[in-house]
C-alpha cells in the first residue's frame, strides 16, 4: 500500500553510533535533520548544494557541556568513584 501524500519527505533510517547521534543532537540541536539534508545535497554535488558549516571545538564543548548539565545522573549511568 502506497504511503498518502503528507507533502513530507519519506522516512529514510540510518545507523549511528548511539552516543555520536547524541552528541550531534547536542551540537545541531534540532537542525540536525537539516545538516544531514544539505550534506547529502553536497555530497551529491546538487545544484547550489554547500558543505555545512562546523562548529568550532568551542561550540562543541560548550554544547556538549549544556547537554550533559541538563542529563539526570540516571540518564549518564553509574558514575565512578
Amino acid at each position: 500500500m502506497a504511503r498518502p501524500r503528507t507533502g513530507q519527505m519519506p522516512i529514510a533510517e540510518i545507523r549511528v553510533a548511539k552516543q555520536d547521534w547524541a552528541d550531534f543532537r547536542a551540537v545541531n540541536l534540532r537542525r540536525a535533520p537539516a545538516v544531514i539534508r544539505e550534506f547529502i545535497r553536497w555530497y551529491l554535488r546538487r545544484p547550489g548544494a554547500k558543505l555545512p558549516q562546523r562548529p568550532s571545538p568551542e561550540e562543541i564543548e560548550k554544547a556538549l557541556a549544556t547537554a550533559n548539565e541538563a542529563e539526570g545522573p540516571a540518564e549518564r549511568g553509574p558514575q565512578s568513584e
